[in-house]
């Protein structure tokens, strides 16, 4: 009746990496439609190519897209790779639940019953990756199809592109700091802590006391 445990231990394992467009709690918070935040503070954060080779990044203004419309372009690129043998990376959530009232429903009693799952997804925000042994061109007439399927206006970037910070502006990508080395050089009063502690076997007698 019941599989073998081995097979119930991969099919575990094989469902929780995947990528299932909602979050995994099971209870809903509802949200506020809102405007998808512009990044004033300078953040780059997901701007850039972190995994892959070639990258979907949206350059038009910020937008909350569905998840049966990431869904879609989702699919486009797992047909068009699955012959190359590719890896795709998705770099966003599926976290906001959008809640939807009937029509000639009267106003107020709080919002209505919960709906979908979407994403909020600023500008310069990379959707997908792709990774692997595959050729430029079939890499981009995948991703080509895909922005088909999605909202607004994409992007197709390498590592070399420039970020994006705004729907018009792009800048070179900043060298990464090494904060280990800078906290050596100047190191406060609580890293110094930690690195005699590494060293002096006084601390490791009352460690955790």
């Amino acid at each position: 009746m019941f599989g073998s445990p081995a097979n119930f231990l991969v099919n575990s394992i094989s469902k929780r990496f995947k990528h299932e467009y909602a979050p995994r709690y099971k209870a809903i918070r509802k949200t506020m439609k809102g405007r998808v935040s512009v990044r004033i503070g300078g953040s780059i954060k997901g701007n850039s190519l972190e995994f892959g080779k070639l990258g979907l990044r949206l350059k038009s203004k910020g937008i909350r897209m569905a998840a049966n419309q990431l869904l879609a372009a989702d699919k486009v690129l797992k047909r068009e790779l699955r012959p190359t043998k590719s890896d795709l990376i998705t770099r966003f959530t599926c976290n906001t639940a959008v809640c939807v009232k009937g029509n000639q429903t009267r106003m107020g009693k709080g919002k209505g019953p919960f709906d979908h799952w979407a994403c909020r997804v600023p500008t310069g925000k990379v959707l997908f990756e792709i990774r692997g042994d595959i050729h430029d061109k079939v890499a981009r007439d995948a991703l080509r199809k895909a922005a088909d399927k999605l909202p607004g206006l994409f992007e197709i970037i390498t590592p070399e592109s420039k970020v994006r910070v705004s729907m018009t502006h792009l800048i070179e990508k900043p060298e990464k700091i090494n904060y280990v080395e800078r906290l050596n050089a100047q190191p406060t009063k609580k890293w110094a802590n930690i690195q005699i502690g590494k060293t002096d076997p006084m601390y490791k007698l009352y460690s955790g006391r």
